[in-house]
This record gives structure tokens, C-alpha cells and sequence, in this order.
């Protein structure tokens, strides 16, 4: 269950989620509730959050998750996403799952491809803006928040 980890955002996956957020309100005020409940943006708003709020929160270190090469401290989680990855990375002790990237329309997966959501995930590590490890600076803002 999520009350057994902290849950945070980048703000590079807060940005994407907060974009989201604001897709789904513009279609509340302008659909029909049967139209606005059948719209994919609102679908894909809903599995997203289930996801982070949910399914990921129960165990983060599931095998489907891990990633490989020079990403593989690191997770990402796919099911029902489509083309679409959420990354992110967890700590145990203390118990915190930190979610980092969601892509959008313009880095969807396609192998090999420039704009894939793995190699630009794979930049912006190699640029050092995320990092997995619970005792960098960075994070020790976020995780002294923590209150068990």
C-alpha cells in the first residue's frame, strides 16, 4: 500500500502531471460525462494515477520494472501505458518511491528512435538530473520530510 512509502515527484514528471491535470479539466468543461469518461487523455490521466498512487507503491522492486544498461538503477513502469513510460527510482530505507519522468507526445516509444522515451530518459541521467541514490543532496531535502 502507498502508506508504506513516501511518495515524490520530480519536477520534471510534476510538470508532465500537472499538464495532464490541466487536458483532463479542459475536457470536463467542454465534454458530456459520457463523451469526457470515454476520452482517452482522461483514461490515460486515470491509469497514470492508479499506477503511481497504487500499483506501484505495493511493490516497486517488481521484476517488470528493472531496467538494464546504463539505466538500470532505475525503474520504469509500462502496463497499459502504451507508448508510454513512467521512470522512476525507490529506497527501501527509508521507504520512498520517487517518480521522475513521464513522456509526452513528442518522445513517444518507438526502438531505435531518437526521440524514444528511454534514450531521452537515458540523457537527462547522463546530464545528472535524477539520481537513485537516497544520500545525495538533492534527495535528502525530500526524504528528511519523511516522517514514518
Amino acid at each position: 500500500m502507498k502508506d508504506n512509502y513516501l511518495l515524490k515527484y520530480h519536477v520534471f514528471y510534476y510538470q508532465r502531471i500537472a499538464q495532464l491535470k490541466e487536458q483532463v479539466k479542459e475536457l470536463y468543461n467542454k465534454l458530456g460525462n459520457e463523451e469526457f469518461n470515454q476520452h482517452e487523455i482522461v483514461k490515460f490521466a486515470y491509469r497514470i494515477r492508479k499506477a503511481d498512487q497504487e500499483i506501484i507503491p505495493q511493490d516497486p522492486d517488481r521484476p517488470e520494472y528493472q531496467l538494464g544498461g546504463d539505466i538500470k538503477k532505475y525503474r520504469r513502469y509500462k502496463r497499459g501505458l502504451q507508448r508510454y513510460r513512467l521512470f522512476f527510482s525507490f529506497s527501501n530505507h527509508p521507504k520512498i518511491i520517487l517518480y521522475l519522468y513521464l513522456n509526452d507526445e513528442k518522445h513517444l516509444r518507438k526502438a531505435g528512435a531518437k526521440t524514444d522515451p528511454y534514450e531521452e530518459f537515458k540523457k537527462l541521467v547522463a546530464k545528472k538530473y535524477f539520481s537513485d541514490n537516497p544520500s545525495e543532496p538533492r534527495i535528502q531535502k525530500w526524504i528528511k520530510q519523511y516522517r514514518p
